[in-house]
């Protein structure tokens, strides 16, 4: 399993790098906005934030690498 980390909000460079097909999994920040989706073969996760400052909803991703399931946890 690959995984390609990204902080950042240019949204064609994370499209760029999901397409590629080189990562099963590009995990990105920096945008504060919760998110899991799969936009080809390649799973897409931003966890969000952990304080909630930005967006009023604290979370955390936990990824399982093998059934490849996302959850995300309200904190």
């Amino acid at each position: 399993m690959t995984i390609g980390l990204l902080h950042g909000d240019d949204r064609e460079l994370l499209l760029a790098l999901a397409g590629r097909k080189a990562f099963d999994i590009v995990v990105h920040g920096h945008t504060h906005q919760a998110e899991v989706r799969t936009p080809g073969p390649t799973l897409v996760v931003n966890p969000g934030e952990t304080c909630g400052y930005l967006t009023g909803r604290p979370t955390v991703a936990v990824l399982d690498t093998v059934s490849r399931n996302v959850e995300l946890i309200d904190l």
